[in-house]
């Protein structure tokens, strides 16, 4: 009897070890992967250039000419989700290449002051290639960093109304970009794990026509994302 109360002490010592003595094998070298998420970029603000001239009488000429003046103008971005896919490959242990694209159907508006918004962009793609560095490869979870380069494209369609008025391109064309952040992988089994992030994706902002100044500078786009990634020998 006693031996009988010991066997279930041991099975749960075996299924509370198990997952430790899995994660001190060396873990896969490739994996592809899958995730969902937020988009969140910044806009920015600037000077929208126009000419006023005035309501001339048609019995003469115009007592005032024709003056350039400004307004201000903004640009922001719909909150929306994306979508982030792409490939690992483990060199070391500890160290990891990646290459990632990834989607999101933010929509770009400009407000001149006091005026409408008129929209422009509705796709924002990036490809980018990573360093990924594992901080931990010791158990189930394992925290990483990661940095790296890319391009990054804003396009959308032809008749929106930012287009339409020539405040903007359909296609802003490809961008240098960078990103940044961290997040965990969480092994469930040798072959799939559970990958967490939270990135900083950063570019220019979109370019406008020579009728706004100001408005540019850093666009950033933080992206917290869920996904899983499968794990090949």
């Amino acid at each position: 009897m006693r031996g009988l109360r010991i066997i279930p002490s041991l099975i749960l010592l075996l299924l509370l070890t198990f997952p430790w003595a899995c994660a001190q094998d060396p873990p896969p070298r490739f994996d592809v992967f899958l995730e969902g998420g937020g988009s969140f970029l910044t806009g920015s603000s600037g000077q929208l250039l126009f000419t006023v001239c005035p309501v001339c009488p048609p019995e003469g000429p115009c007592p005032v000419a024709c003056a350039p003046s400004t307004a201000a103008v903004t640009s922001s971005f719909s909150k929306t989700a994306r979508l982030f896919t792409g490939a690992r490959l483990r060199f070391t242990r500890h160290d990891a290449l990646e290459a990632s694209y990834s989607y999101s159907p933010n929509l770009f508006s400009l407000q001149p002051a006091g005026e409408a918004a008129v929209s422009g962009y509705n796709r924002v793609g990036l490809l980018s290639c990573n360093y990924v560095r594992y901080l931990w490869t010791k158990s189930s979870v394992q925290p990483f960093v990661t940095g790296g380069l890319g391009v990054n494209r804003f396009s959308g369609p032809f008749n929106a109304s930012a287009v339409l008025s020539g405040l903007v391109n359909a296609d802003n064309g490809w961008q240098f970009a960078w990103n940044f952040g961290g997040g965990a992988d969480i092994v469930l089994q040798r072959h799939l794990a559970l990958r967490l992030e939270l990135r900083d994706y950063l570019t220019g902002q979109p370019t406008p026509t020579s009728a706004i100044t100001g408005l540019g500078g850093t666009s950033h786009n933080i992206v917290p994302s869920a996904g899983i990634a499968y794990r090949f020998n």
